[in-house]
């Protein structure tokens, strides 16, 4: 007869958010999730739960970690709903997805539903990985076609396992499809306050590729295969070049330099015996070179990459590849200083560099503004997900594969337009089948005539000139949902961009992300930059009502239908600890919480914005029930 809290850690996939909460208890009361400052949120929740009313809260841990407590209400129950939507991207010329199947526990029960459609509500086919064997012949009710992993399915998948505890089911379905041809000039939309544009360039020559390859052979890289993996992805990307290319390869350590391969041309010969270079690199064991001297690395190689690419023709991309699993500990670690000698060695951007590192070891907060501040990217290599090598293999593949064109820049333009807080709109390289996708917002003034054209010029660097692609369109008023979706879609693109802006920000200064971002609201009175960008991010979320790491959370507010249970309820079980107390708990993917679930209730699925990739999931067990759905977005080019 007391109120009970229970907390379950989500892992979603990345660049998705939460759209939508809600609980239902027995006794008929709603509650509707709304975003609120994540101090206010969590006050909201404590004050629900210790008055008996059901209620759930839920805030982003990190880029794929979400934390949902649900409060139950005394002698209660109660159900839980979470939809998400996920922003997917083309790449080499397919759309990958992940749908999480089951939470971080077991359960009793999984009902399943999986579609993909166009834009015009046709059904497309797909690929999931998908043991189809086992489960046709256990207690499960179902709806498709083929019996093994990797199976094409033309139409909606259907599964009810009623007995999901009997099988090794996977914790995410990761799956993939290829879309419809966006227009060769690109794609673009607005209904007159926002608008996305697509860009997916073709029949365009390669341009010659110049690689530096940075690899960390410190201590802590032999643990979980780190080393071997990374190895196994280099010899796979090696394939890849051809004569036209150039390669050098950069081991480092507590040191800036161990080994040196290259530089040499990308014939067969070459990447023969660069292979067997690649093979035989250990990890070091002399305790004099212990530690990871980024700083030293990082300046070694950029000097060498710089020297490399002034020998080669002007229409090679000079491109630098980081893999690490460490932060900064020989040598130079203040992180404000690596990044500026890096910036500063670099301020022509003559080499694009690239940052790879394994999240949970490596500094990505450092690797991310590296890779920002010189015309790269980043990504982390994720622990327990597909296996390291075929994550490094993707992002080489995907980003640095075919190169087509090199230093692309996007400018919206109109008569009497203004554009305004546009996400990415320059990017480094272009790799074919990868797919640019810039948003922003726009302002039309009121005697603008709605029919007048709004024109999206894509400039770049080929490898015979510099070309421009032109597309145009005008105001659509006529299609409220891809209105909404629109802001949307662009809300959770800027937040993303803002967060690591100012996490940038923090350490490297307000003078160099001044001049990577412009804000919407140019007046700021913010007297450090960094909270010019917090106050926009914090801005568009409450608006957009996006759940935003380390600025809001989402918390289910009661309507008129829930009563006081108990003005003063005691919280007898409280399940953001294992052991009951109130202090911060935050298990780890696929930690066991058995004796913190009683009786809690949970929800976990995926579906999509447009109805491209559409799928919901219902899972059940004793003491936990729980719906999810997930939308995954795009526009065009998933269409």
């Amino acid at each position: 007869n007391c109120s009970s809290i229970h907390m379950v850690t989500l892992q979603l996939p990345l660049n998705t958010r939460v759209t939508s909460l809600k609980t239902f208890s027995d006794d008929g009361c709603t509650t509707e999730g709304r975003v609120k400052e994540i101090e206010a949120a969590r006050e909201t929740f404590l004050e629900q739960s210790s008055q008996g009313l059901p209620s759930a809260y839920v805030e982003v841990q990190d880029s794929f970690t979400y934390s949902l407590q649900v409060s139950i209400p005394p002698m209660g129950e109660t159900d839980v709903e979470l939809i998400v939507e996920q922003l997917l991207q083309q790449r080499l010329g397919e759309v990958a997805f992940e749908i999480p199947m089951i939470p971080n526990e077991e359960v009793d029960k999984v009902k399943f539903d999986l579609s993909v459609e166009d834009v015009f509500g046709n059904l497309l086919d797909f690929d999931i990985d998908l043991d189809l064997e086992d489960l046709e012949e256990s207690n499960v009710e179902a709806d498709v076609k083929g019996n093994s992993t990797n199976t094409t399915f033309p139409k909606p998948i259907n599964l009810h396992i009623t007995d999901a505890r009997q099988h090794n089911l996977p914790q995410v379905i990761r799956g993939r499809f290829k879309p419809n041809e966006v227009p060769s000039d690109g794609y673009l939309y607005t209904d007159g306050s926002c608008f996305e544009h697509f860009f997916l360039p073709t029949s365009i020559d390669p341009m010659p590729r110049n690689f530096f390859f940075l690899l960390d052979t410190s201590e802590s890289m032999k643990y979980s295969n780190k080393l071997d993996n990374a190895k196994k992805a280099l010899i796979n990307f090696i394939d890849s070049l051809s004569p036209r290319d150039s390669l050098t390869i950069q081991t480092f350590a507590g040191k800036g330099t161990i080994d040196l391969w290259g530089v040499r041309p990308g014939t067969e010969e070459e990447k023969k015996d660069a292979k067997v270079f690649i093979s035989k690199i250990k990890v070091v064991d002399d305790y004099r070179i212990w530690g990871t001297d980024l700083h030293e690395a990082l300046l070694e190689a950029l000097i060498r990459a710089q020297h490399d690419g002034e020998e080669t023709q002007n229409d090679t991309v000079d491109v630098l590849v980081l893999i690490s699993d460490a932060w900064a500990s020989a040598g130079e670690t203040d992180r404000a200083k690596i990044a500026k000698h890096v910036y500063d060695l670099n301020k022509d951007g003559s080499v694009k560099i690239f940052t790879l590192g394994f999240q949970g070891q490596a500094d990505m907060t450092l690797l991310d503004a590296i890779a920002l501040m010189n015309g790269g990217i980043s990504a982390p290599i994720l622990q327990g997900n597909e296996d390291f090598a075929s994550q490094i293999t993707l992002f080489l593949g995907s980003e640095l594969g075919t190169i087509l064109l090199s230093d692309v820049t996007v400018k919206i333009t109109g008569e009497d337009v203004t554009v305004m807080g546009e996400t990415k709109k320059m990017y480094p390289l272009l790799a074919e089948g990868y797919e640019v996708v810039i948003r922003g917002l726009i302002g039309l003034p009121h005697a603008r005539d709605a029919n007048a054209p709004i024109k999206a010029i894509t400039t770049a660097a080929t490898m015979d000139n510099i070309q421009n692609w032109e597309v145009s369109t005008v105001v659509d008023l006529d299609d409220p949902v891809k209105s909404s979706l629109c802001y949307q879609s662009y809300a959770h693109s800027r937040i993303s961009q803002l967060v690591r802006m100012r996490e940038a920000a923090e350490f490297l200064g307000d003078d160099i992300v001044k001049s990577l971002l412009n804000l919407a609201d140019s007046n700021c009175k913010e007297e450090e930059f960094s909270d010019c960008i917090k106050a926009e991010a914090l801005d568009l979320a409450i608006k957009a009502n996006v759940v935003a790491k380390g600025l809001t959370a989402m918390v289910t507010v009661n309507d008129d239908q829930c009563m006081d249970t108990d003005e003063a309820a005691e919280i007898c079980v409280d399940g953001t600890t294992p052991d009951g107390n109130k202090e911060s708990y935050e298990p780890k993917y696929g930690e066991s919480t058995d004796g913190i679930m009683q009786s809690s209730t949970m929800t976990y699925g995926y579906a999509d914005e447009y109805g491209y990739t559409s799928a919901s999931i219902e899972i059940s067990c004793s003491t936990l029930f729980f719906v999810l759905t997930m939308l995954s977005m795009l526009l065009f080019a998933i269409a």
